[in-house]
């Protein structure tokens, strides 16, 4: 219970595995990587899957991040556990708009700044948990302060997308992902990125697959059973449009009919 208000971080030890809290944060990632199929689904096409795969990126780097954090400290203790509640909240709401942050016209502005400052709150968050973390750690602490520069300037052209929309959104949040990803590996091979507990790295990273293999079941699932409700639907309007689908009632019975 104490750990629960803890004033300090507690650092994890090599035997850390992951935690129900960690669990629920990936529940909440793979609700964004739906919509991210969703909107991809609705208009496939090279350029919607460019734009979807973009989106895609912002939503790895929040979690992964967040997978380091949870490798250095313990996420569900005290000033982490309720930083993270906050960061989870943001991805949440980056998710719900995302099927609208590349459409064009007016009032398309909005989806956009919603999904860029969630996605800067969440970096944010992240950044001072992990250099609070990283207390008794001087080379972390160092190397956060370099990958935090990268971060920032990356910030740049994505607001700067965000507001111009159109091509220039999709060129700008481009760049802004090479810098991200370039700081990371640049702020590795100066000063390194320390993995305190290898078998909760790996641990975290099955668990989110197996999470979204399992969310993918459903969704296919779910998408299933709503064309077959819908032909048998169009079936008792229009039985030569049903027949057009490839749909054949006379030798299958609905759900439930006889």
């Amino acid at each position: 219970m104490r750990q629960i208000f803890a004033p300090r971080p507690v650092v994890t030890a090599e035997t850390h595995r992951t935690t129900l809290f960690e669990i629920f944060f990936d529940l909440v990632f793979v609700f964004g990587l739906i919509r991210v199929t969703e909107f991809m689904s609705a208009r496939p096409a090279p350029m919607t899957l460019a734009q979807g795969f973009l989106v895609l990126l912002l939503l790895w780097i929040s979690w992964l991040v967040y997978s380091w954090l949870g490798n250095q400290a313990q996420i569900d203790v005290g000033l982490i556990r309720a930083g993270t509640t906050v960061a989870m909240a943001a991805v949440f709401l980056a998710a719900l708009v995302i099927p609208d942050v590349w459409k064009s016209g007016p009032g398309t502005l909005e989806p956009r700044l919603v999904l860029v400052l969630a996605y800067v709150v969440v970096r944010v968050i992240h950044l001072a948990l992990y250099y609070w973390a990283a207390a008794d750690d001087r080379r972390l602490r160092r190397t956060i302060r370099l990958y935090a520069l990268s971060t920032a300037l990356s910030w740049i052209p994505l607001v700067i997308g965000a507001v111009s929309g159109g091509t220039a959104q999709t060129l700008l949040w481009t760049a802004a992902l090479a810098v991200d990803l370039a700081g990371g590996v640049v702020a590795s091979i100066l000063s390194g990125w320390p993995v305190r507990s290898p078998g909760h790295f790996v641990e975290r990273h099955s668990l989110v697959v197996i999470i979204a293999l399992g969310e993918s079941l459903i969704s296919v699932g779910a998408g299933v059973w709503s064309v077959d409700r819908s032909c048998w639907a169009g079936y008792s309007l229009s039985p030569s449009r049903c027949a057009c689908t490839g749909c054949t009632p006379s030798t299958r019975r609905p759900p439930g009919g006889r």
